[in-house]
C-alpha cells in the first residue's frame, strides 16, 4: 500500500490531469470546519472548507446516515436548512440531489469551495437559563466523498461565556481550534456546548473530565462530590478489569433532560449520557451508574475489540453483524460486574446474582427466547424486531461463559482474560473479528473447546442451560415448568407447615410424603417431581411426640418458577468460582 500511495503523489508531475480518471484526492491536504452556535442555543451555523482542490469536475457530498450504536437509519438532512456551496471566487456551485442525503457539487475550475448550512439543535437547559445542548458528530457534520482520510481541523466561534466541551484533541498552536487525524475519529467524537459544569480527576497518569449540562440538579438534590468519586470508582474498576487506558484524556459528558430514563452512547475517548433529570433530582442514582459502567466499558469492547465493520465506519451504508450479542450483552454483563468490585452493590446482599437472574427472567418473558438466536437477534437489528434483545441475550451468555472459562481452568482463568487478550490483539484501528475469532480465543485463554456450546446457544436457538452451569459456580438451581407438580404448603426450614389450610394444626411437621421421609428441604424437593399433579397422597405429619396422616391434592403449576440460591455446601472449586464472579480475582483450586 505505501508503494501505490508514493505513485499517485508523484503522479501530477509526470503527465496532464485533465482526465476524470487521472483525478485523485491528495489535492487536499485537511478538511476545515468552523461551528457557531447561535447564542439562542436552537441551530448551529456549519461550514465546511476545502482548500486547494485540483481539477476538480464534481465532488459528492454527504450526511452520514446513522451514528454508531444506534443502528438505524436517521433522517439527519431534515435538521439541515440553507445548505449552499460557494467557490474562491464567491459563486455559488450547482448541487444536485443524488438521494435525500446526498448530492451532486459542480467542481469544475475551482480551486477552493466552502459548504454552509444550519443545523437545528435542541436546548437542554431549563427556561430562561443559558442555553446547553449537545451533538452526536454523524448527525452534525457532512463529508465529501474521497475525504475519510484526511485531517480534520474544527474551529469554534462561540458567544460570549459558552464553554465547549469535548473529547477531541486541542490543536497545540491554533486558538479555539480541534483537530482529529481523520474522519472516523472526527465524527467519533460528540460536542457539547453553553452553559456547563466541569470536574477533573486523574487515574493511572491519565486525566478525566466529567462535565455536566442541561437542567441540572441543586447541590442538596445531587452531590457532585459524591458523583465524581462514584465514576472514578467505576474507572478505576474498569482498569483493574483490562489493564490499561487507550487513550489521552478521558470525557464523561452528562446531560440531565426531560429523556424518560437514562441511554448512553460510547466513544473512542467519551461518552455521552442522557439522564432525566428528574430521576437524579429524586436520588435514583442506580440506572445512571449501570449506564456510566457500561459505556465506559464501550471504550474497550466495541470501540476497540469489535468486527471489521464496527469501525472504522461506512456512513453511506448499514453495518450488519452477528456479533451485537457480545459487543453490547457481554458488555451488560461487565456494567454489573464493575458495579460489583468497584464496592458500589454489596457483596452481602445478593445483588450481582440477583440481577442476572433478573435478566434471565427478561429472556423469558420475550416471545423471541429459544425462537431466534443471538447471531440472528443481532444480525437483523437494522431491518426488523427479532422479539428478543440481544443485549440480555449477551448478558446471560456472559454470565455463563464466565463460569464456565473458571471451571475448565480451575478458577484459574475468567472471562476478564479473555477480554484483555482480545483488546491486546484486536485494537482499533487496527483489523476487526473474523468470524470463530471470539471461539478460538477461548479456547486459547481456557483449553476450552467451546464450539458445542456456540453451535447450540450462540449461532443456534436453544434456550441457555443455567441449571447445568449454574452449579458449577455454588448455586442450587430449582427448576419447573406450567403444569408441575408442588405441594402447594408453605414449610420452614425445621419443616414445619406454616400455611396449608384447615388440615393442619399449628406446630405441625412435615415428616414424610408419599411414603418418603423429609428430614429437611432438599429431601421434599427431591420428592415433588415424582409425585402427580391433582393426584391424592398421604402426608404425615408430627405434633406434640404425635403423628397423624393427611390426604392431600398436589397442586399443580400454573407458572413456571426459577429460583436460585448458594449451595449451602460448595466444593472447593464452587466456592472459588462463586467468590471469583463477585471479587474477580482467580483463585486456583
Amino acid at each position: 500500500m505505501r508503494r501505490i500511495f508514493l505513485l499517485l503523489i508523484l503522479l501530477p508531475f509526470c503527465g496532464s490531469f485533465s482526465s476524470v480518471h487521472a483525478q485523485t484526492p491528495f489535492d487536499l491536504t485537511s478538511v476545515d470546519w468552523t461551528v457557531a452556535p447561535h447564542v439562542g442555543g436552537d441551530s448551529m451555523h456549519m461550514t465546511m472548507r476545502l482548500d486547494p482542490l485540483h481539477e476538480r469536475d464534481r465532488l459528492v457530498l454527504r450526511m452520514p446516515l446513522w451514528r454508531p450504536g444506534a443502528y438505524r437509519y436517521t433522517n439527519y438532512q431534515d435538521k439541515v436548512s440553507a445548505l449552499t456551496v460557494t467557490d474562491q471566487d464567491g459563486v455559488r456551485r450547482e448541487l444536485k440531489s443524488l438521494e435525500s442525503h446526498s448530492w451532486q457539487i459542480d467542481a469544475s475550475g475551482a480551486t477552493s469551495l466552502t459548504v454552509e448550512y444550519d443545523l437545528a439543535v435542541r436546548n437542554d437547559a431549563d427556561d430562561g437559563a443559558a442555553p446547553a445542548f449537545f451533538v452526536h458528530s454523524p448527525a452534525a457534520f457532512m463529508y465529501i466523498d474521497g475525504t475519510e482520510n484526511l485531517p480534520h481541523y474544527m474551529h469554534m466561534d462561540l458567544p460570549t461565556d459558552w464553554q465547549f466541551a469535548s473529547g477531541h484533541r486541542k490543536h497545540p498552536t491554533l486558538e479555539n481550534t480541534w483537530y482529529s487525524p481523520n474522519l472516523d475519529v472526527f465524527l467519533d467524537c460528540p460536542i457539547a456546548f453553553g452553559a456547563m459544569e466541569r470536574y477533573q480527576f486523574e487515574l493511572h497518569d491519565r486525566p478525566f473530565e466529567i462535565v455536566l449540562l442541561g437542567k441540572l440538579p441543586t447541590e442538596q438534590q445531587f452531590d457532585r462530590e459524591m458523583w465524581v468519586e462514584h465514576v472514578k470508582r467505576i474507572s478505576d474498576t474498569s482498569f483493574d478489569i483490562v489493564g490499561d487506558f487507550p487513550f489521552e484524556r478521558y470525557v464523561y459528558l452528562f446531560i440531565m433532560n426531560n429523556l424518560g430514563g437514562v441511554s448512553g452512547l460510547e466513544h473512542l475517548n467519551s461518552t455521552t449520557i442522557e439522564v432525566s433529570h428528574r430521576m437524579v433530582k429524586a436520588g435514583q442514582l442506580g440506572p445512571l451508574e449501570s449506564v456510566t459502567a457500561h459505556e465506559f466499558f464501550h471504550l474497550w469492547n466495541v470501540k476497540r475489540i469489535r468486527p471489521e465493520i464496527l469501525g472504522p465506519f461506512d456512513y453511506s451504508r448499514d453495518a450488519h453483524t452477528t456479533d451485537l450479542w457480545w459487543m453490547e450483552g457481554v458488555t451488560s454483563y461487565y456494567n454489573d460486574v464493575i458495579l460489583q468490585r468497584s464496592g458500589l452493590r454489596s457483596q452481602q446482599d445478593g445483588w450481582f446474582v440477583d440481577s442476572q437472574l433478573s435478566n434471565r427472567r427478561n429472556l423469558e418473558n420475550a416471545q423471541g427466547y429459544g425462537r431466534v438466536s443471538p447471531e440472528q437477534a443481532s444480525w437483523r437489528v437494522w431491518d426488523t424486531n427479532s422479539k428478543v434483545s440481544y443485549y440480555d441475550l449477551g448478558q446471560s451468555l456472559g454470565w455463563l461463559l464466565d463460569i464456565q472459562i473458571r471451571h475448565h481452568t480451575q478458577n484459574r482463568r475468567s472471562l476478564d482474560d479473555v477480554v484483555r487478550a482480545l483488546h491486546r490483539w484486536v485494537d482499533y484501528p487496527g483489523k476487526g473479528l473474523a468470524e470463530g475469532d471470539l471461539e478460538r480465543m477461548i479456547k486459547a485463554i481456557s483449553g476450552w473447546d467451546c464450539s458445542e456450546f456456540f453451535d447450540m446457544y450462540i449461532a443456534g436457538n436453544n434456550k441457555f442451560p443455567f441449571a447445568d452451569v449454574l452449579p458449577l459456580a455454588g448455586l442450587a438451581v430449582t427448576e419447573s415448568k406450567v403444569g408441575d407438580p408442588y405441594l402447594g404448603m408453605n414449610v420452614s426450614d425445621e419443616m414445619i407447615i406454616s400455611s396449608g389450610g384447615a388440615d393442619f394444626l399449628e406446630g405441625d411437621k412435615l415428616i414424610r410424603v408419599d411414603g418418603h421421609a423429609v428430614a429437611n428441604v432438599k429431601d421434599l424437593r427431591a420428592v415433588i417431581p415424582q409425585l402427580q399433579a391433582g393426584g391424592l397422597v398421604e402426608v404425615m405429619v408430627e405434633n406434640n411426640g404425635k403423628q397423624r396422616a393427611v390426604s392431600w391434592t398436589v397442586k399443580s403449576r400454573d407458572r413456571g418458577i426459577f429460583r436460585v440460591q448458594p449451595m449451602t455446601e460448595m466444593t472447593e472449586l464452587q466456592n472459588a468460582i462463586y467468590q471469583g464472579l463477585l471479587n474477580g480475582t482467580p483463585s486456583g483450586v
